[in-house]
C-alpha cells in the first residue's frame, strides 16, 4: 500500500494519539470486513475451469478455488509464504477443494514474462513448482528481477529442457491465455491481487480478498455447505 507521508509539526501530542486511535480504529474495521468475505447469493459463478488454468489437486474435489494473482505482487507473495501452505494442506490435499490459477497482472511487463515462464514450464509438467520458485525468490515489483537469464535459470533447476523451455517462454503462445484471465477477472470483479473465489458444488461462491487465512477459506467453505 502506498502511503502518504505526514507531518504533525506544530500539533499537539494529544491530537497526534487520538489521530492514530482513528486509523487503528478504521485499520481493524477494514481487516475485519476483508476476512469476512463476500457471499454470492444466488448467483452463479460465471467462469469455468479451461483446459489452459493450471489446477493444483484432485479435478473431483467438489469445491474450487479460483486464484488471481501477479508473480511480483508483494501480498500474493506474502500470501503465499504464510497461509499457502496451510490452505493446500487442509483443503487441497485432503481433496475437499482444488487450486486453479488465473492471472491477473497488476504490473508491467516483468510479470507478464514470468507468466509465460510459468507456462512454458507447465509445458513440462512444472507450472506449480515454477509458481513456487518465483514466489520463493521474489524481488520488488518493477525493479528488474524477473529476467530471461533467471528464469532459464529456475527451468534448469527444475530440471527441463532448456531449449523447449526457452522456445516457449518466447514465442508468445500464452499471451492469449494470459490475456484471457484478465479479461475474466475484469468480469468477476476482480480490483487487486490476491483475489480469491471459493465455489461450491453448485456454483455458488464466496470472494475472498488480500493475504487472509486458512481458516477465512474454511468459513467460506462451510458457508457454502462444506462443514
Amino acid at each position: 500500500m502506498v502511503r502518504r507521508s505526514n507531518r504533525y509539526s506544530g500539533r499537539s501530542k494529544s491530537i497526534y494519539v487520538a489521530a492514530a486511535v482513528v486509523v487503528v480504529a478504521i485499520a481493524v474495521g477494514a481487516v475485519y470486513l476483508a476476512t469476512q468475505g463476500q457471499g454470492s447469493g444466488n448467483k452463479v459463478f460465471p467462469l469455468s475451469i479451461s483446459a489452459e488454468n493450471p489446477v493444483l489437486g484432485s479435478p473431483g474435489a467438489p469445491y474450487t478455488i479460483y486464484q488471481f494473482g501477479d508473480f511480483q505482487c508483494p501480498t500474493c507473495d506474502y500470501w503465499y509464504k504464510t497461509q499457502a501452505q496451510s490452505v493446500i494442506q487442509n483443503l487441497v490435499d485432503s481433496g475437499k477443494a482444488k487450486l486453479v490459477w488465473y492471472d491477473f497482472i497488476i504490473y508491467d511487463s516483468d510479470s507478464r514474462l514470468a507468466a509465460n515462464a510459468a507456462y512454458a514450464a507447465g509445458a513440462q509438467g512444472k507450472f506449480w513448482q515454477f509458481h513456487d520458485l518465483l514466489y520463493a525468490n521474489q524481488g520488488q515489483p518493477n525493479s528488474g528481477w524477473v529476467t530471461q537469464q533467471l528464469m532459464i535459470s529456475y527451468a534448469l533447476k527444475l530440471g527441463l529442457d532448456a531449449t523447449q523451455f526457452t522456445q516457449d517462454m518466447n514465442s508468445g503462445r500464452y499471451n492469449s491465455l494470459i490475456d484471457s484471465n484478465i479479461q475474466a477477472g475484469r468480469q468477476v470483479g476482480v480490483q487487486g491481487t490476491p483475489t480469491f473465489f471459493v465455489v461450491g458444488p453448485t456454483g455458488q461462491y464466496v470472494t475472498i480478498s488480500g493475504a487472509q487465512p486458512e481458516s477465512v477459506f474454511q468459513q467460506a467453505i462451510n458457508s457454502l455447505g462444506g462443514g
